[in-house]
């Protein structure tokens, strides 16, 4: 299951049982291991398409013009941000 950001801000856990504060914790451990599923197939993609991938070359996925190598950059540049998001929400 990827995770999207939609995904994490929709979330909502349920509580602790009775007497005892805060939330589920086999439930937030759940929800980490999929987060940090999901970072790791990100930073397989960003090195994929920075061509540090096995197989897998800028050429073969956008082209070669510049303007598709800005098109790529920029959405790099938008995981990247995405990334940075979800990592601190994992951190906090």
């Amino acid at each position: 299951m990827m995770l999207t950001p939609a995904d994490v801000q929709a979330l909502r856990f349920a509580k602790a049982p009775f007497g005892k504060r805060g939330y589920d914790e086999d439930e937030v451990d759940q929800f980490i291991d999929v987060v940090a599923q999901t970072l790791t197939a990100l930073h397989d993609e960003i090195a994929t398409l920075r061509g540090g991938g096995r197989g897998t070359t800028r050429e073969s996925a956008f082209g070669t013009s510049s303007a598709a190598e800005t098109e790529m950059l920029a959405e790099l540049d938008r995981i990247k941000q995405r990334l940075a998001r979800l990592e601190a929400v994992v951190q906090r």
